[in-house]
């Protein structure tokens, strides 16, 4: 065997090639895994990171959002409060009313009552006259002072100011410093005051905010508590952690106890000697937020020469630093496993390709070589030499090839001038046929590449029409479009007619029987087939036609209406050729996809210039607008009126009942604009809830004048039911023209901005002229 030449070049050919896609796999392959796996460690270590990260976000937000609502809840408690005093003042005053008392003994007894009241965590009710005379105090030394001049410890006054804000506002909150009853140490306290006119009293009631904050840090130190259990029972890539830290350097939570409570920036990097918090704390800022350094084990304690990675994240909220600390050895870990199996398996495979070569190409060479005697014997003349292989492989079929050839030759010699004819003639034929598909190939692509550069529907039709000429010189037939709904379908195109501009009428979708099929439909013989009805036929029996429907990105564009003018109707077994039906629908094709990639253009352009929003054209639009108007205003001598609106108070909308009414306004507000204009005026949202209505032709009155028409049109329909309540929308607007007010768009807008700024200071709801 190893005598054989061609079993020597074929199995070296098949070691040598083994062997160099084992080396190139090897190169191309392990790298890549290495990397890829030591990024895929990476990016875990850092997504565990990222989402305690996040965790500490939340609860931080959730923490502050509980301190924003009981701060809430204190105030609505003290409001209620004195909601309770105030409905006993009032009992009293109706008993004084009513005679059954005096005015001085219920103004008393009211005092002495109030003086007595307790509650929560020693909290009382105060009343002021409005010379800020503490008139009731639970506190006997404060009972009766003098508090106008009375100031805490940060040096504000206590009481004028509330007395001051119950009679310009009648009530509100204060916050000053002062010390609880039985407390020598001063805390800040929230007090809620209102005013009694009827008998020139202010009464008032606090809570201490060191209670809210006392509950905050409650919540804070159980929040840590969570996280510290949470983050002591996570590991990365093997003996990685996570820590977390404060900007003072404190250890937060740490694995380790030694160091978690402790303060450690004393503990130092032993490569810079530098602290190794402060550099943690560094590279928080920038880009990356890692910091390679090197560190001992736990292991090998003391010996800082393992390389370690720490991701960082900075918790702007608390101030706290979030890191992820893991060695470079566990990340690379996988990867080393991974390439030990690779390159194992990588030897195993190698020998079996080997083993399996050898024998592979032992059975293949074999037969060949026989194979190669018996073709060398023919060679000589003796066509009486068969291959006697019992194969039932490719082998034994090439024997029996083999054997066929040699018969075929000893016929062929015999009788080689008439098939020589008869494979002329064939392949003439095919000749024939191929030089026509190869015309056709050419007159689609090259229709295909006109219609991409189509940017009209009658550009299309042209090209479609020229094109149905060429390719079906023998045929007539038409384009029957779909309108803008999908519903009718109209004659567009009519080859070896021209184009048409007057089809003469309508048919339904469901007329053609393509579409009620899903399909191309073949009608051969109207005696056996359905035909459709917006075929015009005056004969008994309609010719043979099909029709392609027309459907790209899942929209029905129209049909292909075919009809071969060779094929006589009266005649019987006259079918369309298939080749005809490929071409059709080929055709149909390529004009649908065109006809959807003009819709779609046509609609990308029309939402580029359009507020999603109100309907109306957008900026940029208007900036064109404004430039083809320009020239033309320029060259008459004209001017363009500009009118800019802002709607009044839109923020209070916005912030009272939420951004669904801010857009309820913007939507209605569009409408109008739409709706009031002529064609040749232009409204736009230009940005947030600001609009500009461009006229061309417009003097400086006659823009006043519509400007003001439509505030009052504005004030007088645009009245929105919301939440139970009627939102009365009315408008500020600024009016400026061009070439007056300045030469480009911007200045005149900035005009016209202007004047709408000055209409805003004067009280809103008014027009005002550049």
């Amino acid at each position: 065997m190893f005598r054989s030449s061609l079993f020597l070049k074929t199995f070296s050919t098949i070691v040598f090639g083994v062997i160099i896609m084992a080396v190139i796999f090897y190169i191309f392959t392990v790298p890549m895994i290495n990397s890829m796996a030591f990024e895929m460690e990476e990016r875990a270590g850092q997504t565990v990171l990222d989402n305690m990260f996040l965790l500490i976000e939340q609860s931080h937000t959730d923490l502050e959002s509980w301190r924003d609502s009981a701060t809430k809840g204190h105030k609505r408690e003290l409001k209620n409060i004195i909601n309770v005093v105030e409905s006993y003042i009032r009992e009293v005053q109706r008993d004084i009313a009513s005679k059954q008392i005096s005015l001085e003994a219920g103004q008393h007894n009211v005092l002495e009552r109030i003086r007595t009241l307790k509650y929560g965590n020693n909290d009382y009710i105060w009343v002021s006259d409005y010379s800020s005379r503490l008139i009731s105090h639970p506190d006997p030394k404060l009972n009766n002072s003098d508090f106008s001049s009375v100031k805490d410890v940060n040096g504000d006054l206590i009481v004028p100011p509330m007395v001051e804000g119950a009679l310009t506002k009648s009530e509100g909150y204060y916050s000053y410093w002062w010390r609880r009853l039985g407390s020598k140490e001063p805390v800040e306290k929230l007090t809620y005051y209102r005013n009694m006119p009827e008998w020139k009293w202010v009464l008032g009631t606090g809570v201490y905010i060191d209670d809210i904050t006392d509950a905050y840090q409650k919540r804070k130190n159980e929040l840590i508590l969570e996280l510290r259990n949470h983050l002591h029972t996570i590991k990365i890539a093997g003996e990685g952690y996570l820590y977390l830290f404060d900007s003072d350097m404190n250890m937060i939570i740490h694995p380790n106890a030694n160091i978690e409570g402790t303060n450690f920036s004393n503990l130092l990097d032993p490569i810079t000697q530098k602290s190794i918090a402060r550099e943690l704390m560094a590279v928080a800022t920038t880009k990356e937020k890692k910091l390679d350094y090197k560190w001992d084990k736990p292991s090998d304690p003391g010996n800082y020469v393992y390389d370690k990675i720490s991701w960082i994240r900075h918790i702007e909220d608390t101030d706290w630093y979030i890191c992820s600390s893991v060695y470079t050895d566990d990340l690379k870990r996988s990867a080393n496993a991974l390439t030990n199996r690779i390159v194992l398996v990588s030897i195993v495979a190698l020998i079996l390709s080997i083993t399996g070569g050898y024998f592979f190409v032992r059975a293949f060479t074999s037969p060949i070589k026989r194979l190669a005697f018996l073709a060398n014997r023919i060679s000589l003349g003796d066509l009486t030499t068969t291959a006697n292989f019992n194969r039932k492989d490719e082998i034994g079929t090439l024997a029996d090839a083999f054997n066929n050839m040699v018969d075929q030759l000893s016929d062929q010699i015999k009788n080689l001038e008439a098939r020589v004819d008869e494979r002329t003639s064939e392949l003439s034929g095919w000749v024939g046929k191929l030089e026509q598909r190869n015309q056709e190939i050419e007159t689609i692509n090259s229709m295909g590449d006109m219609l991409q550069a189509c940017r009209t529907h009658g550009e299309i039709y042209v090209v479609i029409a020229k094109s149905m000429k060429s390719l079906f010189p023998d045929s007539t037939g038409n384009l029957l479009m779909c309108d803008e709904h999908g519903k009718v379908l109209e004659s567009s195109v009519r080859w070896n007619g021209g184009i048409v501009t007057d089809a003469g009428g309508f048919h339904e979708l469901s007329d053609c029987w393509s579409f009620r099929r899903g399909k191309t439909y073949v009608m051969n013989d109207s005696n056996l087939h359905q035909v459709c009805r917006h075929i015009e036929e005056t004969q008994e029996k309609v010719s043979p036609y099909l029709c392609v429907p027309m459907i790209a990105q899942g929209e029905i564009m129209g049909v292909l209406h075919v009809r071969p003018q060779n094929i006589d109707p009266q005649s019987p077994r006259q079918e369309i050729d298939e080749g005809v039906r490929r071409l059709a629908e080929t055709v149909a094709e390529h004009a649908g996809l065109s006809l959807a990639n003009l819709k779609l253009q046509h609609t990308l352009h029309e939402q580029s210039i359009r507020d999603v929003l109100t309907g109306l054209h957008n900026r940029r639009y208007a900036e064109e607008l404004f430039l083809r108007e320009q020239h033309r205003a320029a060259r008459h001598g004209i001017s363009i009126g500009f009118i800019v609106l802002d709607v009044d108070h839109f923020k209070r909308v916005n912030d009272t009942y939420g951004h669904e009414a801010g857009d309820e306004v913007l939507r209605r507000l569009g409408a109008l604009l739409l709706r009031e204009f002529r064609k040749e005026d232009t409204a736009c949202r230009y940005g947030g809830e600001e609009f500009l209505v461009i006229l061309p032709y417009a003097e400086r009155e006659a823009t006043r004048a519509r400007a003001e028409t439509l505030r009052l049109l504005i004030q007088q329909e645009l009245t929105i039911p919301w939440q139970d309540e009627m939102l009365e929308i009315t408008v500020s607007i600024g009016v400026a023209l061009f070439p007056e007010q300045g030469n480009t768009i911007q200045q005149v807008v900035e005009a016209a901005d202007a004047a709408l700024y000055t209409a805003k200071n004067r009280g809103r709801n008014r027009v005002v002229l550049a």
